[in-house]
C-alpha cells in the first residue's frame, strides 16, 4: 500500500530505558495488534553522533507511519503499540510530509504516491534509503565521514539523521532543508556527496535504493532540541520556527 502522506516521528529515551527500547524494536512485529490501522509502519534505530555514525544511538528511534487516511493518525496514537513507544520517551519530534517526487523502491515496492509538484518555495525534506551490497560495504562507509563533514558546513540544512531496520547494510537518511535550492546545492554540485553518488552508480554499490523529496506540512516538537544548528538559524516565517511547538508550512 502506497501513501500520499507520511509522518516521521523521532523518540528519545532516558539512557536507562535503552535496553527496553532496543528489545521492543527488535520484536516490534509482535506488538502490532488489531488496534493499529493498516498502513506502512516502520520502527527503526537511529545512528549515533550526528546521526550518520555506523554505531547506533541506543536512546533514539524513528517511527515512520504512512497512513493514507488522516483519521488513522489518532487511531495509531491510541494503539497499545504506539503508547509503548511514546509513553517512556523524554523528547519527541513529529514531521508530517507530502511526497512530491522520487524514484526507487523500499523492500521491493514503491511506498509513496507522488504529487508531481515542483519543490519551489518553503522548506523541503529528503529521504534516502539504500541496501548496500556486501562487497561494497567498505567503500560505502569510507565515504560517509566526508559527506558528514560537508553536510555540517552546508547552509540550509536544519535537521538531519540516519536510521535503519538493521545495522551496517541498510541505512536511511532524513534531512530537513530551508528550501529546495540549498538542498540541490548539497546534493548535485561537485562535492563528497555528489562523488559518492557517482561512484555508487558506476560501481553498483546498492542492491536497492530510493530517493524521495517531500513538502513539509507540519512539525510538532521543539526542533532546536534535536538540532543545535536550528537553534542558531531559524527557518523563515514561511517555513519552520524551530522553537514553536506546532506550526504548518502553509501558514
Amino acid at each position: 500500500m502506497s501513501t500520499d502522506r507520511v509522518i516521521f516521528s523521532f523518540f528519545r529515551y532516558p539512557l536507562g530505558y535503552s535496553p527496553v527500547a532496543f528489545l521492543f524494536m527488535g520484536f516490534r512485529r509482535l506488538f502490532i495488534g488489531p488496534d493499529v490501522p493498516v498502513g506502512d509502519i516502520r520502527l527503526m534505530g537511529c545512528g549515533g553522533g550526528d546521526g550518520f555514525s555506523i554505531l547506533p544511538d541506543p536512546r533514539t528511534y524513528c517511527l515512520l507511519s504512512g497512513l493514507p487516511d488522516p483519521a488513522d493518525d489518532q487511531r495509531l496514537r491510541q494503539s497499545r503499540f504506539y503508547q509503548r513507544i511514546a509513553a517512556p520517551s523524554q523528547a519527541q519530534l513529529h514531521i508530517e510530509l507530502q511526497p512530491i517526487s522520487g524514484h526507487g523502491t523500499w523492500d521491493g515496492r514503491e511506498p509513496f504516491e507522488y504529487s508531481g509538484e515542483r519543490a519551489t518555495g518553503g522548506p523541503v525534506a529528503v529521504l534516502t534509503h539504500a541496501r548496500v551490497r556486501n562487497n561494497r560495504l567498505r567503500s560505502f562507509w569510507r565515504a560517509v565521514p566526508a559527506i558528514r563533514r560537508h553536510l555540517r558546513q552546508t547552509p540550509g540544512c536544519r535537521f538531519h539523521i540516519g536510521f535503519g531496520e538493521g545495522p551496517v547494510r541498510t541505512l536511511a537518511t532524513f534531512s530537513l532543508w530551508q528550501d529546495a535550492e540549498q538542498m540541490r546545492a548539497f546534493a548535485y554540485h561537485e562535492s563528497p556527496h555528489h562523488r559518492t553518488l557517482r561512484a555508487a552508480r558506476q560501481e553498483d554499490w546498492f542492491s536497492e535504493s530510493i530517493f524521495v523529496r517531500f513538502r513539509v506540512l507540519n512539525v510538532t516538537g521543539d526542533l532546536s532540541a534535536w538540532s543545535p544548528r536550528s537553534a542558531r538559524e531559524a527557518l523563515p516565517a514561511q517555513g519552520i520556527d524551530p522553537h514553536v511547538v506546532r506550526t504548518t508550512a502553509d501558514d
